[in-house]
């Protein structure tokens, strides 16, 4: 059992590899680097619709959400605010206590 384990290391510990090389590896690897012919602005749009979309969305969304939080503070100090004036108009009494 030993000897075959030996003789599997020196195996593996002799084995190279030695690919041939390629002669058009650069040109392949620039003709990927480079923009493709055709690739504009509409083809991106194409091609990226449904994240864009998405996007959108969501974005859409969170200014409605934040918005309509923004609108709902806005009156609720309002409110308070004419609350405050009606009483104290009501009763002058109270304007130490509420002050607009």
């Amino acid at each position: 059992m030993s000897t075959s384990r030996e003789s599997l290391s020196e195996a593996l510990h002799s084995w190279r590899v030695t690919p041939s090389p390629d002669p058009n590896f650069r040109q392949a690897v620039w003709r990927r680097i480079a923009k493709p012919e055709g690739s504009t602005w509409p083809s991106y749009l194409r091609a990226h619709a449904a994240t864009l979309l998405l996007a959108s969305v969501f974005a859409l969304g969170a200014a409605a959400y934040s918005g309509g939080a923004i609108a709902r503070s806005k009156v609720r100090n309002e409110r308070d605010a004419i609350v405050v004036t009606y009483l104290v108009d009501l009763d002058p009494r109270i304007q130490a206590a509420l002050k607009p």
